[in-house]
This record gives structure tokens, C-alpha cells and sequence, in this order.
């Protein structure tokens, strides 16, 4: 159970991060898809729509997905925190996936887009 309670902070924090980076919004502006994230028996929705992403843990609010990724707890830290691409997490086996190429492009833009990135607030 301990590794759903560190992906749903890791979600937490990847959300919080979307608010503050604005070159995001662009990506999301027209976007309206859900996703969902299986991490042991315990699956989070993301829903994208309207520039905005929320977050559904409650299984009684859970419509259909329309893109589902499953894997551990680490590999969703690593994706999340925008430290390892979303193919190549693929790639070796760490997360299966199930959506559309354009839909994992997406997803992997925005979640490697908000990768807190300390280099660039040294320069700032």
C-alpha cells in the first residue's frame, strides 16, 4: 500500500508543478482525455481538459479512461518527476501503455515538460 501513498505524492507534486509552469498550458489548452494509472491494484485518474489537470482517486468518480498506464510505484516517481521519458520506461518493461502514439507523444511532453528543472532558477 506504502507504494500507492508515494505515487499519489508524486502526483501531488507533479500537479503542483504544472501550476507554476506555464509552457504547459499550450499542450493542454484543447485537450480533453483521461488517464489512468495502475500502480498494484490501486488506479488514479488524471483528467486533462480545459488547460487544466485534476486528479481522481475515488474509484465512484472513475469514468472509462480512454488511456491507461500501468507499473510500479518507482517507475511512476521517475515518470512523473520527469527524470525518465515515458516510451523509454516503455521501452524497458518499467510501465505498459495502452493509448494512441499521438496521446503517449502528449503525455510524455507533458510529463517530462514539468520536470522541476533547478539549472534553469540558477539562471533566472
Amino acid at each position: 500500500m506504502s507504494g500507492v501513498v508515494e505515487m499519489i505524492e508524486a502526483i501531488n507534486t507533479f500537479l503542483q508543478q504544472v501550476k507554476v509552469r506555464e509552457h504547459i498550458v499550450p499542450l493542454i489548452q484543447q485537450a480533453d482525455l483521461r488517464v489512468s494509472l495502475h500502480c498494484h491494484a490501486a488506479p488514479v485518474q488524471l483528467v486533462i481538459k480545459n488547460g487544466e489537470i485534476l486528479m481522481l482517486h475515488d474509484s465512484e468518480q472513475q469514468i472509462k479512461p480512454n488511456n491507461v498506464i500501468w507499473g510500479s510505484a518507482h517507475a511512476f516517481e521517475l515518470l512523473l518527476e520527469g527524470k525518465t521519458r515515458l516510451r523509454e520506461l516503455e521501452r524497458n518493461g518499467d510501465l505498459k501503455i495502452e493509448a494512441s502514439l499521438r496521446m503517449i507523444l502528449l503525455l510524455e511532453s507533458i510529463f517530462y515538460l514539468t520536470k522541476a528543472r533547478q539549472d534553469f532558477a540558477k539562471i533566472i
